[in-house]
């Protein structure tokens, strides 16, 4: 009797394939698959090594907050364009008290819904919110493992326990929530307790070791408390990390590209004033290609098609050996440097020791 027939598929493992379909799909015929809505740039927390938060007295000088009914407008026109994965976040997107219309709107108009929160805001009705119309993940920021670090950090000792109340809350309503956090000095010797606590819930936990320099006007300085080199490397050692993975998506080390995901291809973003850009994190005056309250979706989405002209791998990264678990692209490389071209030397060195390789000194 032959027995030749697959083993049947997990839910998981068939939301994976369809998930890929849908991206390699969407990359061929230039459809906005994945969206990104940045609900606010203002935040419950004031972590001093933010990438992108801004406080309420910086906000005129860079635009307006939409207002509900426009983000909800936003989002009608995206699903029409072909919007099927949206992602809600901020700043943090809870401190609207229009969250819940518009995650209502958004989840009611069919979305695979995802928010990305720090939980300090997570109350009894937004659980029920998430309860009645479960998002397809919930990734929650998580800064310390104690009062005292949130207090260092995010200049709000409460904000600990407010965490673990949202966490808790969200994790009995929703099936896949992840925890992630980013590793300054001031946290670094937190990173177990932060570890446990994840664990002691059953929730997947990633850290990001390497933080970016704050964009588009956020007044965080990560440069001045970031680990040192001899710090990270000491606490990688330390807790026996897996090298590489902090990128967006892995990197081919084959095809050596300065832009490795599906930003401007199959993705984009809509800044908290309705700026469209292909990504989020691209500090690049000329990053906004248009406003689609005012333009419409499709005429600002086809302008995204160029955002890879211009941006090429810096010299040295061309053949260099630790490309692939480096996995810092041309928008890193800018924010870093102010300019695509010109490598990141705190990754590179950091890799570069941390495979056993000599330095790269070449620009």
């Amino acid at each position: 009797m032959e027995t030749n027939a697959a083993a049947p598929r997990t839910p998981g493992q068939n939301w994976d394939r369809f998930s890929q379909v849908m991206r390699d799909y969407s990359i061929l015929n230039h459809i906005p698959y994945k969206g990104t809505f940045e609900l606010t740039a203002r935040c419950s927390l004031k972590c001093k090594m933010c990438l992108m938060r801004l406080d309420p007295e910086q906000l005129p000088e860079y635009g307006r907050e939409l207002t509900a009914a426009e983000w909800i407008r936003l989002g009608e026109m995206a699903l029409e364009a072909g919007t099927l994965d949206l992602l809600l976040t901020g700043g943090e997107p809870m401190l609207r008290p229009d969250f819940k219309e518009i995650y209502t709107a958004l989840s009611d108009m069919g979305f695979l819904l995802r928010v990305f929160t720090n939980a300090t805001l997570v109350t009894d009705e937004i659980a029920a919110l998430f309860e009645e119309r479960p998002p397809q993940d919930v990734q929650i920021s998580m800064y310390g493992a104690s009062s005292g670090t949130y207090g260092r950090i995010a200049g709000w000792p409460g904000g600990y326990d407010r965490m673990v109340e949202g966490v808790d809350r969200i994790r009995k309503v929703v099936p896949s929530v992840r925890l992630k956090t980013t590793i300054i000095r001031d946290n670094a010797d937190d990173w177990e307790g932060m570890r446990d606590f994840a664990r002691e819930r059953g929730i997947p936990f990633s850290t990001t070791s390497l933080p970016m320099p704050a964009i588009r006007g956020a007044k965080a300085d990560c440069r001045a408390c970031r680990l040192n080199l001899q710090e990270l490397l000491d606490f990688h050692h330390k807790y026996k990390f897996n090298i590489g993975g902090e990128g967006c998506e892995p990197p081919s080390k084959e095809e050596r590209l300065p832009l490795y995901c599906e930003a401007g291809l199959a993705s984009y973003a809509v800044l908290w004033h309705g700026a469209m850009v292909a990504c989020m994190t691209d500090n690049d005056p000329d990053c906004v290609k248009g406003y689609p309250l005012e333009e419409g979706f499709d005429p600002v989405w086809g302008r995204l098609v160029g955002f890879r002209e211009g941006k090429v791998l810096p010299e040295p990264c061309k053949a260099c050996p630790c490309y692939a678990e480096c996995s810092t692209c041309a928008i890193h490389h800018h924010a870093e440097t102010g300019a695509y071209d010109k490598r990141t030397r705190y990754a590179c060195d950091f890799y570069h020791i941390r495979l056993g390789l000599p330095l790269e000194r070449s620009e």
